[in-house]
């Protein structure tokens, strides 16, 4: 716990684009940060959101590249969800980094978080309506798309959360009910046997 990994991921901007969204787990006051490699005029869209269902106030979420001037490029504290857009001016690694609270300063409780994080490249267009402003409005229109299947993976994540917790919850039940049977029946012939041992001695007497 309150480790820092870094996970260098080796994608190329083209191929960041196809990335779909990655689920991490981050015990208490664990920190984890991804490295990816960018190009000059490329433009980073990403989101984030909390699958676990426990508060988000430990949550923190910070963006920032070598070209951000010490600053981070995007960064966020207690939010169970959010997106983040912006421009890359040349070359460069983009860090983004999750952590679910401070080592020492934490709720004590693990964190399941979904994230993705995605490069295009930016078309110069001298005028509407051209052939570069048209990728530029589609390419909009297939990072939205991309959101929304963002969004739809980490609900499959919380609801398969939620089906293992229900079924470990009916199996806890279960063998309680099982316990509490046994319990009844073993205390009922207990009784039985001790009345009947009770009257067979004051018969004998």
């Amino acid at each position: 716990m309150g480790s820092l990994r870094r996970r260098a991921l080796v994608l190329a901007a083209f191929a960041l684009a196809a990335c779909d969204g990655l689920v991490i787990r981050l015990e208490a006051g664990e920190r984890e940060c991804f490295l990816i490699d960018v190009k000059a005029e490329a433009a980073v869209s990403g989101n984030f959101e909390l699958i676990s269902e426990v508060s988000s106030k430990p949550l923190t979420v910070v963006v920032s590249g070598e070209a951000s001037a010490g600053g981070p490029l995007y960064e966020t504290v207690g939010e169970p969800d959010g997106t983040f857009a912006f421009d890359v001016g040349g070359d460069g690694v983009i860090d983004i980094c999750i952590a679910n609270g401070k080592k020492g300063r934490n709720d004590g409780l693990p964190r399941t978080v979904g994230f993705a994080i995605r490069t295009t490249v930016h078309h110069a267009a001298d005028e509407e309506g051209s052939l570069d402003a048209l990728l530029d409005v589609s390419e909009e229109l297939n990072e939205g798309l991309l959101t929304l299947t963002d969004h739809q993976a980490y609900m499959r994540r919380r609801e398969e959360n939620h089906q293992r917790t229900l079924a470990s919850t009916r199996t806890r039940v279960f063998y309680w009910t099982i316990g509490e049977t046994v319990v009844l029946v073993a205390l009922s012939l207990w009784q039985i046997f001790y009345i009947r041992g009770f009257f067979e001695t004051k018969r004998m007497l």
